[in-house]
């Protein structure tokens, strides 16, 4: 290259050169066939310069051309912004994902069961105003649906995003629709929260640090913390496929020959923490109750070949200081609060057993005498809830298109005490008869097992699954708060069947139909079945 060029080049940054390029290139500039420019006219005589017009070759711009193009694709390709189809490197870190689910739900009451009066709302009645026992003010009174059938359509959406911050390193966001912040579901009825095409609500879901190490290895640990998914292995009748854990996680693996890997999981997770404030209105603030959950799993997975697998855990649930406490006596009659009000589930379904948690004065109780004045209650929990479960999957696959597969799991609160239960509870008594129907009647276990057929890889076009459930759990078994609110409306204290089916339309767009039926095991007769009819689009 002539020695001019080089000085034109040298140490310029690709986009400068590249402006060189295109000015060059310009309709304008100079071509090999342009007549040559003119002389300059002579200059003034009282000009003291002498300006002279510089002319650069065809040839020598040519050969600038291509030598700028080399740099600009050069450094184009090293910083990926001008191969196509090709994201920067700094994007390759993230990893997007996220669904959109439209619903179809059908809720049909069957003929026969109790009156409405007889199912009081606990779950609505501690998330809002007290209720008043002696029906004086009836304002506070909330009661569930168990007679009037509705067809409702459901929206749910939800984009996440994770990103390799570091080697070994982890961090992630969700934020999905619902709306309210339930913990057991990110449904939005569309139609409600306002009405009218109002806009609906966007929770965060999900946020967390995530530590590891090599995941390809066939032994292991990973560590997180925040807001992250269920790290246990389960069923639905325990934790619903929604609910996330806030807290910590420890998650190790160990791989023990060639066909058998064992899993330990624990974690520290907090369920409630009291108000800084508590309460608000008055000066001198009361004791508090914080909630937590203690957990802990082990098991180990069987794969003898890639056709077969074997899976079986055992998990401890030890919820801290979840059951209520009696308040020490405090004027029922006026809407106050009380020292323990705090102890009641801030979140329910229902099914659990209650008891009444405020002590009335001494003056209540002169109020009461002395004329019809109300009694403002909130209710919680009994007893503990340290639950003890037993998890097990199968999965086979005997021809290439066919998979079969199996799961099971059995729980019992190995806290529950029926003597503790008898002389509280408000609920889940035997049904009346010629002796009474004071006899409380609720229980501490639950039980559920599943087939399921389908084809080997669910997602695809024509992908397909069918699967049938029986499910059955006792009042106290788990802490209503976190089961499966597809089946009776959530909750515990029920039993019966639910059947699945989806369909493959195209890639990533599966139709899934699930139908079940659910009745109550004690108390009054309630029962319930419930049609299902989704479209996902998973992205």
């Amino acid at each position: 290259m002539p020695r001019t060029t080089k000085r034109i080049t040298r140490g310029r940054p690709a986009w400068s050169a590249l402006l060189l390029v295109l000015a060059l290139s310009a309709p304008g500039a100079a071509r090999s066939e342009d007549p040559p420019p003119p002389a300059p006219a002579p200059a003034p005589e009282s000009s003291s310069e002498v300006k002279r017009a510089v002319y650069v070759p065809e040839s020598v711009k040519a050969e600038i051309r291509d030598q700028v193009k080399k740099e600009v694709l050069a450094q184009a390709k090293e910083e990926g912004w001008a191969a196509p189809n090709v994201l920067p490197k700094w994007l390759e870190r993230f990893t997007f994902g996220g669904d959109v689910r439209v619903r179809f739900q059908n809720l049909k009451y069957p003929a026969g069961n109790a009156n409405g009066g007889e199912f009081p709302d606990f779950a609505a009645i501690n998330a809002s105003a007290p209720f008043d026992v002696n029906f004086v003010d009836l304002s506070g009174e909330k009661y569930l649906n168990v007679d009037q059938d509705r067809d409702v359509f459901r929206l749910r959406a939800r984009l996440g995003v994770d990103v390799a911050v570091a080697p070994g390193f982890t961090s992630g966001i969700r934020i999905a629709s619902g709306e309210t912040n339930s913990p057991v579901s990110t449904n939005q009825t569309l139609g409600a929260s306002g009405g009218n095409f109002s806009k609906y609500q966007i929770w965060l879901d999900q946020a967390y640090i995530r530590a590891f190490t090599d995941p390809k290895a066939r032994s292991g640990v990973m560590g997180e913390g925040g807001r992250f998914e269920n790290p246990f292995f389960t069923t639905q009748m325990i934790w619903a496929d929604a609910v996330n854990f806030d807290g910590f996680a420890l998650q190790a693996r160990l791989g023990a020959g060639e066909s058998l890997g064992l899993f330990l999981t624990g974690g520290a997770f907090p369920v409630f923490e009291s108000a800084l404030a508590f309460p608000a209105e008055l000066p001198a603030k009361f004791t508090s109750w914080n909630k937590w959950l203690f957990a802990a799993q082990v098991g180990g997975q069987w794969q003898p070949d890639p056709s077969l697998s074997l899976k079986l855990a055992v998990a401890y649930y030890d919820f801290y200081g979840i059951e209520g406490r009696i308040s020490a006596p405090c004027d029922t009659h006026l809407k106050v609060t009380c020292s323990t009000d705090q102890t009641r589930p801030t979140f329910a379904q229902k099914g659990n057993t209650y008891m009444a948690l405020r002590t009335p004065s001494d003056a209540a109780l002169v109020a009461e005498a002395l004329g019809p004045v109300p009694r403002y209650q909130y209710f919680g929990l009994p007893g503990a809830f340290q639950e003890l479960a037993v998890t097990g999957s199968f999965l086979t696959v005997p021809f290439p298109a066919l998979s079969v597969g199996a799961n099971a799991e059995f729980v019992w609160n190995t806290a529950f005490s029926p003597a503790t239960y008898q002389a509280v509870a408000l609920n889940n008594r035997a049904a009346c008869d010629g002796s009474g129907c004071d006899q409380f009647a609720g229980g501490p276990y639950g039980f559920t097992g599943r087939v399921l057929l389908g084809s080997p890889l669910q997602g695809a076009q024509w992908s397909w699954s069918a699967g049938v459930e029986y499910r059955y759990l006792q009042s106290d078994a788990v802490v209503d708060a976190f089961t499966d609110p597809d089946f009776g409306l959530g909750g515990t204290n029920l039993q019966g069947y639910i059947v699945t089916g989806s369909l493959g339309i195209i890639q990533r767009v599966t139709l899934s139909l699930l139908w079940s039926s659910a009745a109550s095991i004690v108390g009054p007769r309630y029962q319930i079945d419930e049609l299902l009819v989704d479209v996902t689009a998973r992205f």
